[in-house]
């Protein structure tokens, strides 16, 4: 359910977070339509640089708005409408197998899913390629993190960084490694959840195509660090 404007209005000129707890920029407009439903919100990002983000992004925690990743909400929309296909292929299959449907309104009616479920699966391929790019990204952020941690701990021992500027400098990345490992965490889970076949069982005249196949994304380990005051110093930026 989309929010209102009535909701969403107390956020105007106040900064906004992804889910990771990262934030992305402070709210400078809201657009509604006539039943006062928020479709979009800009958005300064900190650099000067402002972006229109759909409402349906949009979701309010606690005190806190919050933007979802695109990469989300692509994949749970995709997660609803497949569920949904399945469950009716299933039941059509087993309301043919004793006898409640006539073979050619049964076959007509499986044509018409079966051909939903390959739109999907394409959109399915699609999302996959997308979740795979944001979890090199978030690896590629990972490993440079972990080298400016070593890297600090290094000029630290040797007596070349102070303890207040070495410690303000490892909260940030302490907090900057739990946070992109969170994401990446949630993008392979979903990941996997994609990538598994769908489930339906062929017709009886004409199967369903096989499952879309991608490569799994390369893993990194996560990262182990102690527990810090938090300080936000990485910024994904989403559009």
């Amino acid at each position: 359910m989309p929010l209102n404007l009535e909701q969403i209005r107390r956020f105007l000129g106040r900064t906004l977070q992804d889910p990771y707890g990262r934030t992305f920029g402070k709210v400078v407009g809201i657009s509604a339509n006539l039943r006062d439903e928020v479709t979009g919100v800009g958005i300064e990002v900190g650099n000067g640089e402002f972006v229109q983000c759909p409402g349906d992004r949009v979701a309010i925690s606690g005190d806190s708005l919050v933007l979802t990743p695109s990469w989300k909400v692509e994949a749970e929309e995709f997660r609803k409408e497949f569920d949904v296909v399945t469950r009716r292929l299933k039941a059509l299959d087993e309301l043919f197998s004793v006898g409640d449907i006539q073979k050619d309104v049964y076959e007509d009616l499986r044509k018409q899913h079966e051909d939903a479920i390959n739109e999907l699966k394409s959109k399915r391929k699609q999302i996959l390629d997308n979740l795979s790019q944001r979890n090199n990204t978030l690896n590629t952020q990972l490993r440079q993190l972990q080298t400016h941690l070593a890297g600090n701990k290094m000029l630290h021992a040797s007596g070349e960084f102070d303890d207040q500027s070495y410690k303000a400098a490892s909260d940030a990345i302490d907090t900057g490694l739990a946070r992109a490992a969170a994401e990446r965490k949630d993008v392979e889970s979903i990941y996997n959840y994609l990538s598994k076949p769908d489930g339906t069982s062929p017709s009886p005249t004409s199967p369903v195509a096989n499952p879309v196949q991608a490569p799994v994304p390369t893993q990194t380990p996560t990262p182990q660090t102690p527990a810090r005051d938090q300080v936000i110093a990485l910024h994904v930026r989403e559009t």
